[in-house]
């Protein structure tokens, strides 16, 4: 399962955890979706990290 369908399903839990007004279950899932963001950002592709194009720029 790629990052994106996982977030996407924990999205649509996040929702549906909104609407039943299950907000234990919202926060945890909201926390879980922003590690998994970040996670997608430290794996991403070579060169598509902040540091890499600050580093490019400056030299």
């Amino acid at each position: 399962m790629s990052a994106e369908t996982h977030l996407s399903e924990m999205e649509e839990e996040l929702a549906q955890a909104v609407a039943s007004e299950d907000y234990e279950t919202a926060a945890w899932l909201r926390d879980q979706i922003e590690l998994v963001r970040r996670e997608v950002r430290v794996i991403g592709p070579p060169g598509d990290a902040p540091q890499a194009a600050y580093y490019m720029r400056r030299h």
